[in-house]
């Protein structure tokens, strides 16, 4: 939506700046307030690794078909050459320069990591090398980084995203006590892969957004690989049980993570300040943060969440995802992301429940139970994030009717009331979240049309132009 009124505004400014409504100098600042980001245009992407993937698939079949009769030269040879063509073909397309289409550079990014991992696998039939496949699959990422970055390739960006998710995802078992992690620990190889590919975010130019298909690989591999480093830290230090919370912990750093630098005036860019929830890393940490509390209003997930937080607390890990966090919320507060900032507290509530005292038969009777806790910390966020919208800085009233809605449903399904109470009474939520979202649909058209009404110059003052 927010891109929609950006494309609005770029086209409005052009009729105004003819029009002699604003000058070439306001018109100039608006578009460096609120710029236009690049339509995402598959055609390109899919194109080039369909091409990319059918001519790594080929070589590969071709090779199978004749292997047992190759001598080990021969061999070696098939493994280095395939190499050899596509790094040729990849440095004749790169100096050609503009002339190059973006579906080439594609097909042929993709064709040499495709012969990376021909290669890898090849060398390693040939010469009976150990290892697991999460090790093959550690050293592809390295050696196709440098082919995405200089190749400008979103699908081989993508891969080593997946790649480097699934090295982590692989190393979970290894963290048992007394197996042997080798020399490659996903507490440190891990964010030192994803580094490998931060700097596509905000973009090259360090100004820009990421390309539209990456940034949500690299928002939703980085949660799904941080997730996988918990869980290997957790069963490292023998307690398969405090995952818990860790995890929220990585859901918030990642949520938290700016999704813009300052722009050359000095101010934020405009999705940073008009749209936090567009931006992947927001959406898929926040799903998944909001998703955990949202269990957790259950008396078992509750339980799981709070019960071990001293030993998760003690731990590397969990002490450097903590130091991640409070850097973030700082910078989350420089920038005013309130609103996210709220979302992101429901990680800090499992330690507060902790040290809260609880109920049951031997408890006081007015202490009450984790889940009941998680419940009201969701509520309270819902209640936040309609309040700063209603008080005109950058809320999500829908999404914090939306939450009180889930709350409310879950609440009923798990209550003993019949049926048909349970009926009438959905039926009464769906209606109320309903009218809300008209509510809120109508006040903010009727903000956006005050503020229109204020910007306009009055007909006196056209006249005078």
């Amino acid at each position: 939506m927010a891109d929609d009124h950006d494309r609005w505004l770029a086209d409005r400014l052009v009729e105004w700046e003819r029009e002699g409504l604003i000058g070439a100098a306001a018109a100039r600042t608006l578009r460096e307030r609120y710029p236009v980001a690049p339509r995402l245009n598959l055609a390109p992407l899919v194109i080039g690794s369909l091409g990319g993937l059918c001519i790594g698939v080929g070589l590969v079949a071709l090779v199978a078909s004749n292997w047992h009769h190759l001598p080990r030269g021969a061999r070696l040879a098939v493994a280095i050459l395939p190499l050899v063509v596509t790094q040729a073909i990849s440095a004749r397309l790169l100096l050609r320069g503009a002339a190059t289409q973006p579906w080439m550079l594609e097909a042929a990014g993709l064709a040499q990591a495709a012969a990376v991992a021909a290669a890898l696998v090849i060398v390693t039939q040939i010469y009976h090398l150990p290892g697991a496949w999460n090790d093959f699959a550690l050293w592809w990422c390295v050696l196709v980084l440098p082919i995405a970055w200089v190749m400008r390739s979103r699908g081989v960006a993508i891969a080593y995203l997946l790649g480097a998710a699934a090295w982590a995802y692989g190393r979970v078992d290894v963290g048992k006590p007394g197996v042997d992690i080798g020399s490659f620990d996903p507490r440190i190889v891990y964010p030192l892969l994803l580094a490998g590919m931060l700097p596509l975010w905000p973009g090259r130019t360090l100004r820009e957004r990421p390309p539209e298909s990456v940034g949500w690989v690299l928002a939703a591999t980085a949660l799904v690989g941080l997730f996988a480093v918990a869980a290997f830290d957790a069963q490292w230090a023998g307690h398969n049980d405090d995952v818990g919370w860790p995890a929220m912990l990585t859901a918030a750093a990642v949520m938290l993570f700016p999704p813009g630098f300052p722009g050359r005036g000095g101010g934020l860019r405009g999705d940073v300040a008009r749209a936090p929830w567009q931006a992947p890393q927001v959406a898929i940490g926040g799903i998944a943060l909001v998703g955990m509390a949202l269990m957790a209003t259950y008396r078992d997930p509750a339980t799981f969440l709070i019960g071990p937080l001293g030993p998760a607390l003690v731990r590397p890990w969990t002490v450097a995802v903590l130091v991640a966090v409070a850097v973030l919320a700082a910078v989350a507060v420089r920038q005013g992301r309130l609103a996210v900032l709220a979302v992101a507290a429901l990680a800090v509530v499992p330690p507060l429940l902790a040290i809260c005292p609880q109920g049951g038969a031997a408890g006081p009777a007015v202490a009450w139970q984790p889940a009941d806790g998680f419940w009201l910390a969701v509520l309270a966020v819902a209640v936040v994030l309609i309040g700063l919208e209603f008080c005109d800085q950058q809320g999500a009233a829908r999404l914090g009717g939306a939450l009180v809605t889930l709350l409310v449903a879950l609440r009923m399904a798990d209550t003993t009331v019949p049926l048909v109470s349970k009926g009438i009474a959905f039926i009464l939520l769906g209606c109320g979240f309903l009218a809300f979202n008209i509510f809120v649909s109508r006040r903010r058209a009727d903000g956006v049309a005050a503020r229109a009404s204020v910007s306009a110059p009055e007909p006196a003052q056209q006249g005078r132009r």
